[in-house]
């Protein structure tokens, strides 16, 4: 068995500087950042080490491959400081420009060359991956590259077994998965899932003395039309800074007691009408629209249960059909899930797209790509908007790959306009703004050259519609023969998940961040306030975190705020230790009533606080307890 690691140079967006902002133009020299190998790829390259060492044969070779500049050699090294045989290069400037389904084709591409020509065509092979990079962040091309080579994936795997034959464990949809690959090659996505392996002095040196190969566009035969911008199907058209514009006056109380008086008296009071500046509503008037169509959503659902964020965007697909005097689509995949689709119409669907097959019943991306596919390519709707759940980001990337679409992840933002510049004129596109390198910058993008347009989005960024049960609308059967080809893996194993923080829908979060210290000061502190604010005030109460606390490993990754966590809109967000990094405030800024406790009076998260207290939270947070503890008695 051999092994394809694919891995990444990215910049280092963990220590930017002040000086690689342009303020004027909003924004980000890259050049000036330090590059690293993508965190996650380290798991990537141990994955697939350990596997080469289970699988005991000594004719298999681990080979990294990247695609890059020709700096990128340094990561190449690095791979093969850490355990790889090989490694491959593909360096082009024709490469330039490439959004993922670009860059997934190349790669393929490269794989390709790599089966013929070094693994004498033997199809007995893996492709590991990291689950994404930090620069994008769209986890969307290594299902594209298993997509274009006609494999199955197997995502967030976390471990495996083998006896006889491979077993990945993964985290599934809804809970744990035993995995059984049915065929080789087949491509693994992992998390953080082991301990990587360390490179060492003689392992560096040794790394240059290793196969290296360096292969241009024309090495690995690729049709030019397909690669760089020209095969781009999305462009970025603007990149900018997160406005650093204060968003609140922040109120300091001069006493815990008069702190949780406030929040009582504010949680109590709801939401207050803010007059803000009115968006200008887009009108097409006489002219003709670059897209046609209509609007669709997926519907996510899991044995009958629709996924909330599958609300949400109905009820953004209901409003962006306004302008363009469109229909929405929703489409249901499944088994016995014929009951859903009236609730579809009721939440703002005008036509449900129905497609009922007993070997649908639980999520795989082949059969399920193969099923949403044949819907798009024979309606062709102009926009369809998918969850950035972890199902959605298995199987929203294959779709657009198979059926002439571009897609934009993780977006934050989604309206209709026009596109003017020279020559390029665009009527009525979909605006898509989504934040990248971590949060850093903001990027806006547009779909060109497509029959479709596909974003996902995180859930809790939008807001769901009430159900009108007056609403009516049609059900469509949509038929497709699934296939023994289309089942390539085999789940031997489901364990569900103890119930997992569902951040995006709760009513109070509170949040600590690395300013706590340990994972022990968390426990003792965050969770027992937390547990006090369940008993004071209705609503469901979670505990959250920031990025940074996760990776310390005081919560698990479910509890992580921010746009590399959950995007949340809670009624109350308290946050002790936050320091206020781009990407935690922008995933919980929308929240009705925001607290902040931190020692620095300075801290970013100020600026976003209704309420705010200078305090070290060890002195803060048991007053607070006991306040609650005293109005519960009263």
């Amino acid at each position: 068995m051999n092994f394809i690691v694919l891995i990444k140079q990215v910049p280092d967006v963990s220590n930017i500087p002040e000086e690689a902002w342009d303020r004027e133009k909003g924004t980000l020299r890259r050049n000036m950042l330090d590059n690293v190998l993508n965190p996650l790829d380290f798991h990537a390259i141990t994955f697939a080490c350990q596997l080469r060492e289970k699988f005991g044969d000594e004719s298999g070779k681990v080979i990294c491959l990247t695609m890059g500049p020709p700096m990128a050699k340094e990561v190449l090294l690095d791979g093969i400081a850490r355990g790889a045989d090989e490694a491959i290069l593909l360096t082009d400037r024709a490469f330039s420009g490439a959004d993922t389904i670009a860059t997934a084709y190349s790669l393929a591409q490269c794989i390709r060359k790599v089966e013929r020509e070094i693994f004498n065509g033997n199809r007995e092979y893996i492709i590991i991956t990291g689950m994404q990079s930090v620069d994008g962040d769209t986890a969307q091309v290594p299902p594209q590259v298993a997509e274009v080579l006609g494999m199955e994936q197997i995502a967030y795997a976390q471990s495996f077994d083998f006896d006889k034959r491979l077993v990945v464990k993964r985290i599934g949809p809804h809970g744990m998965e035993s995995i059984v690959p049915k065929r080789y090659p087949v491509l693994i996505t992992t998390t953080a899932c082991t301990e990587p392996l360390y490179r060492s002095f003689h392992g560096m040196r040794g790394a240059r003395e290793k196969t290296f190969h360096q292969w241009s566009a024309a090495d690995i035969q690729v049709d030019q039309d397909k690669i760089g911008l020209k095969g781009s199907r999305t462009q970025v058209y603007r990149i900018f800074s997160p406005s650093e514009e204060r968003k609140k006056e922040c109120c300091f109380p001069k006493s815990v007691d008069e702190l949780i008086d406030l929040i009582e008296q504010k949680y109590k009071q709801g939401p207050v009408a803010v007059q803000g500046k009115v968006g200008q509503v887009y009108a097409i008037g006489d002219k003709k629209p670059s897209y046609h169509g209509e609007l669709w959503v997926y519907i996510e659902q899991w044995k009958g249960h629709v996924a909330p964020v599958s609300y949400e965007l109905l009820a953004k697909a209901r409003e962006l059909a306004v302008p363009l005097k469109e229909k929405v689509g929703a489409v249901l995949v499944g088994h016995q899930i014929s009951g859903i689709a009236k609730e579809m119409i009721a939440r703002g669907a005008d036509k449900v797209y129905v497609v009922d097959d007993p070997q649908l019943e639980y999520f795989l991306p082949m059969p399920y790509k193969k099923a949403v596919s044949s819907l798009v390519i024979q309606h062709k709707p102009q926009i369809m908007l998918f969850g950035a759940t972890p199902l959605g980001r298995e199987l929203a990337p294959r779709v657009a790959s198979s059926s002439n679409a571009g897609l934009t992840a993780d977006c934050t933002k989604l309206e209709i306009e026009d596109f003017i510049k020279g020559k390029v004129e665009m009527i009525a596109i979909l605006k898509q703004t989504r934040p990248a390198l971590g949060g850093n910058i903001m990027a806006t993008i547009m779909t060109k050259d497509c029959d479709t347009q596909m974003a996902t989005v995180r859930p809790g960024v939008l807001k769901a519609n009430e159900p009108d049960p007056a609403r009516t609308g049609e059900i469509i059967p949509f038929n497709i023969q699934i296939t023994a080809d289309d089942i390539r893996t085999e789940v031997i194993a489901r364990e569900s998940l103890v119930e997992k923080a569902s951040l995006a829908h709760a009513d109070i979060i509170i949040s600590g961040g690395r300013g706590l210290g340990t994972k022990s000061s968390y426990d003792k502190f965050i969770r027992p306030l937390a547990a006090a604010f369940g008993e004071m005030f209705p609503g469901k109460v979670e505990i959250g975190a920031s990025r940074m606390a996760v990776e310390d490993g005081f919560v698990p990754h479910e509890h992580q705020v921010g746009q590399t966590g959950t995007t949340v809109q809670p009624k109350l967000y308290i946050a002790f230790g936050i320091s206020g990094a781009v990407q935690h405030i922008s995933g919980m800024q929308q929240a009705e009533i925001i607290v902040v406790i931190n020692k620095d009076p300075d801290a970013r998260m100020f600026n976003y606080a209704d309420l705010g207290m200078v305090s070290d939270f060890q002195t803060v947070i048991p007053q607070m307890i006991e306040a609650v503890k005293r109005r519960k008695k009263s």
